[in-house]
């Protein structure tokens, strides 16, 4: 009970006072979601040595609402895990980084425990400081995307909402917003960044926090096509020449004379699938006999590809007939992530199937994470940590239905798809609307799922005004770049020049 000390005159106003003032916070606070997991924010404090250097940093996990701005209703909850840098050696606001996986339906634990974070998890032992980690300049945030990791929607039916290009943008557009305010870093610079379906996912944030006046410095794509620019069917097709020829470089199937300079190979193949291969691809049909078997020869030069195995009819390689014909003389297939690691041929397996995928095999171990955020980040969740294979309950009703992909709508994405003009795409409105938006692409050699010439290409083809603010470069590194460690470190190198070379452009431009 609220007593008043009010004389009879006042109390009656006074009360009103009172019930309006409640009434006020009511309206403005959210309405609580019943999700039990929801939960608290855990902070806690560590320490890491990076090059001799001792950081001290404050992580902080849990989950954040994603609500209903006409009601205030929470629909979703997203869960993160952010790093912060205790002491700031640097003059003005420390940018602050916003990563992401892909799938859709992937957790952000691989560019978190393997790629950037401070620390580096690994196989049945404790996690060791991550000489990779970005902190060093930048502080980073984490986030699973719903439907991902611990975040989930409230109710079932709020599940479409996210579960679609759009919507899944939209959402963490607002997660990013939400979290700025939480913690007030309104004035860090801002950094966006995702991998693999994750740079879709990038490219639509970047236009939402552009529509809601939220200034982004830079965005950050790791292996997928860059969303510029345009490229014709049989430019994509050649280009993916260089990224076959790096396969069959690391397995010896190439000819001596390719066999010596791994990066002079490159170039070779570069040019030709550029400058002869596509712009034959383009007239095929009137193609003669003898000029079909010099390209099947030259496609055989640089793929480790016998000739017998190409078609002089389509003169393409097919992404699983390379996987699984370049080394069928030692009964193995090789993984369409990191074209460097080798599982059994199964001959008579005629779909794809990614659980099979050694690329894929054991990249990360599951329990290892969990063990991470509930022993070093005191984070402590019953829920299913979320990963694009599923494994939840109730089981599925059909196979792999449970998969965040089963899920997603694809009929619901934006515009912004390969089909559209560069005009249309997300990215490209983000762009033109803040010249200063500088993006980075990153490209690995071994992922038969990105073509790194395709990206290079597409970054050099930009209009002027773009072009200067794109830099794409590749790695000695599979899909998952960062695994490989000396990738990693190149990578975390020209990060900080990236990061550096912004901020600077950045002030100046103040």
């Amino acid at each position: 009970m609220i007593k008043l000390n009010l004389n009879s005159k006042r109390k009656g106003i006074a009360i009103i006072g009172i019930y309006f003032s409640l009434l006020c916070i009511t309206a403005c606070t959210p309405v609580e979601s019943q999700d039990p997991w929801a939960g608290e924010i855990i902070t806690t404090r560590h320490r890491v040595t990076v090059g001799g250097r001792t950081m001290a940093y404050t992580a902080r996990a849990g989950r954040l609402p994603i609500c209903d701005n006409e009601t205030g209703e929470v629909h979703a909850n997203m869960f993160f895990i952010a790093y912060t840098l205790d002491h700031n050696p640097d003059r003005g606001p420390r940018p602050i980084t916003f990563l992401w996986n892909g799938g859709p339906g992937s957790s952000s634990s691989l560019v978190h425990l393997l790629g950037f974070g401070p620390k580096r998890i690994r196989h049945g032992a404790a996690p060791v400081d991550n000489q990779g980690t970005w902190l060093e300049f930048t502080d980073l945030v984490f986030v699973d995307p719903v439907g991902t990791g611990y975040s989930r929607p409230t109710k079932a039916e709020y599940g479409p909402e996210f579960y679609q290009t759009k919507g899944d943008a939209e959402s963490v557009g607002e997660f990013i917003r939400v979290f700025r305010n939480r913690f007030e870093t309104w004035d860090a610079p801002l950094f966006i960044g995702g991998e693999s379906f994750g740079v879709r996912r990038a490219a639509g944030v970047a236009d939402v926090l552009r529509r809601r006046h939220i200034p982004v410095h830079g965005v950050i794509l790791i292996s997928a096509s860059l969303p510029l620019g345009e490229m014709n069917r049989e430019l994509r097709t050649a280009l993916m020449v260089p990224t076959y020829a790096a396969a069959a470089f690391v397995h010896t199937k190439l000819a001596p004379e390719l066999q010596k300079d791994f990066k002079e190979t490159l170039r070779q193949a570069e040019h030709w699938a550029e400058t002869e291969y596509a712009p034959l691809l383009a007239r095929r049909e009137s193609l003669s006999d003898s000029q079909r078997q010099d390209i099947v020869a030259q496609l055989a030069k640089f793929t480790g590809l016998d000739t017998s195995l190409l078609d002089p009819k389509t003169l393409r390689v097919n992404l699983t007939q390379f996987s699984k014909q370049l080394l069928q003389d030692r009964n193995e297939v090789i993984g369409l992530y990191d074209s460097r690691l080798t599982g059994p041929l199964e001959p008579t397996e005629k779909q794809y199937d990614p659980t099979k995928d050694p690329s894929l095999k054991d990249i990360i171990d599951d329990v290892a994470v969990i063990r991470y955020m509930r022993q070093e980040l005191q984070y402590r969740c019953d829920l299913h940590y979320q990963g694009p294979f599923g494994g939840g309950y109730p089981p599925p009703t059909t196979p792999r239905g449970d998969w965040m992909s089963v899920k997603w709508n694809w009929k619901q994405s934006e515009r912004g798809s390969s089909q559209t003009g560069a005009q249309d795409r997300p990215l490209f409105r983000a762009m033109t609307a803040n010249p200063s938006l500088k993006v980075f692409m990153a490209s690995g050699y071994f992922d038969l799922v990105c073509s790194y010439a395709g990206n290079a290409y597409l970054a050099d083809h930009l209009e002027p005004e773009l072009r200067e603010n794109v830099t794409a470069r590749a790695y000695a590194g599979g899909h998952a770049i960062y695994t490989d460690e000396a990738a990693q470190l190149e990578m975390k190198s020209n990060m900080a020049a990236f990061f550096q070379n912004t901020l600077s452009g950045a002030r100046q431009e103040e």
